[in-house]
């Protein structure tokens, strides 16, 4: 049966044994019909039986749901009809399929039929002068009003929920193809042109080795250096590809602070001293992780940039590394109390190093600001990364 329902694509309800669960309760309108003479309860158990297939029609198929809905508040009616008003509690089972109405016409023909069945319950066993059986009722019909709505909202929060999904995985496809593009773009940049001048050198020397064999030898020197300075870019390659966490980054800022004899404070979810992104293992904490890898791999990347600059140029004897996850977004600060940026317009401007993290933070909607801590000295880096909560996915 699972396997099924699960080759229905448009089955979008609760699963079929948590439906049929709540047929238990047509164990009290039966007792009513087996009271009755024996013609009258096969007539009443034919009522039933239809009532049945139209409830489970109504959840499985979408087509004639508005035929199932209005057929159930019919046989809900005659019941009423042939005992009393209590009846009226078997629109608890057309309620919710109400809710899965997916046309507007279809949603308001159904919520008019349901409240046009309570209204004339209501005129024709005047119940509001019965005051037990209002207050007996009344709850109950209310109950059965807000439901549709209540399982409306359920299926458009799931919906969002998908299309969420969907724009994320676009996004990590997106972003996968940036970076082979940024390889492919470093490559031909770093070693296309390396590549060429150790071919024109090798035809130089084979040229050289009869006429010139001194010039020669120096040209195959030059080719040796060459190939080395090509393999350490090839490495340096290699190594910007793996991706880094934000806990792998703060344990190397420890060893790069350190030899330079920069004090390192850790704050927000940092402060314990064990990076609240990173578990035993350097992976991150659901808690604290992004939707994907990436916005904690160009977070570390930013981090291990920001501490190189402070370890380069900024003189301090401090460095502050804060972390905190605040209602839709991810904020990392850096700060020193170093000599500071020589100016507010660089702070704008930004050198090389400002200018690529800056890059880097665009590919996930994220800001970095730079400005000094006051006239004199120290500097603060801010990246604000926007996240998407997925804890109630699984809801």
């Amino acid at each position: 049966m699972r396997k099924w329902l699960n080759g229905r694509p448009n089955y979008q309800g609760p699963p079929l044994v948590f439906t049929l669960v709540w047929l238990v309760y047509l164990v009290f309108p039966l007792v009513s019909l087996f009271q009755l003479p024996a013609v009258e309860i096969v007539e009443g158990l034919g009522a039933v039986l239809v009532f049945v297939a139209l409830y489970i029609c109504g959840y499985l198929y979408e087509r004639p749901r508005l035929v199932a809905v209005l057929g159930l508040l019919l046989i809900a009616l005659l019941f009423c009809l042939k005992f009393d008003a209590t009846g009226v509690y078997l629109a608890f089972y057309p309620s919710p399929i109400i809710g899965q109405l997916k046309k507007r016409r279809d949603l308001v023909v159904g919520y008019a039929a349901m409240l046009s069945f309570f209204t004339y319950v209501i005129a024709h066993f005047q119940v509001y002068n019965d005051q037990d059986m209002l207050v007996q009722l009344l709850p109950a019909m209310l109950v059965m009003l807000i439901m549709p709505v209540g399982f409306k909202l359920g299926q458009r929060s799931k919906e969002l929920r998908m299309k969420l999904n969907l724009a994320n995985e676009e996004i990590a496809r997106l972003s996968k193809n940036e970076e082979r593009q940024r390889i492919s773009r470093d490559l031909h940049d770093t070693l296309g042109h390396t590549l060429s001048l150790i071919t024109l050198k090798s035809e130089l020397a084979e040229k050289l080795i009869g006429k010139n064999p001194e010039r020669a030898a120096q040209e195959v020197k030059d080719i040796q250096m060459t190939s080395r300075a090509a393999l350490k870019q090839v490495r340096e390659l290699v190594s910007g590809m793996n991706a880094v966490t934000i806990g792998q980054e703060v344990d190397h800022a420890k060893q790069i602070l350190a030899a330079a004899g920069i004090v390192l404070e850790q704050r927000g979810d940092l402060a314990t001293g064990v990076p609240a992104d990173s578990g035993d293992d350097g992976r991150s904490d659901p808690e604290t992780r992004s939707s994907s890898p990436l916005i904690e791999n160009i977070l570390g990347m930013c981090l291990r940039e920001s501490v190189t600059n402070v370890v380069k140029h900024s003189r301090a004897s401090v460095c502050t590394v804060e972390l905190r996850r605040e209602p839709g977004r991810l904020r990392l600060t850096v700060e020193d109390d170093g000599v500071g940026l020589p100016s507010k317009d660089e702070a704008a401007a930004g050198c090389n190093g400002m200018k690529g993290m800056r890059d880097r933070l665009k590919l996930i909607e994220g800001v970095l600001t730079a400005e000094r801590l006051d006239a004199k000295h120290g500097t603060r880096l801010v990246f604000a990364v926007p996240l998407v909560d997925k804890a109630g996915e699984g809801g």
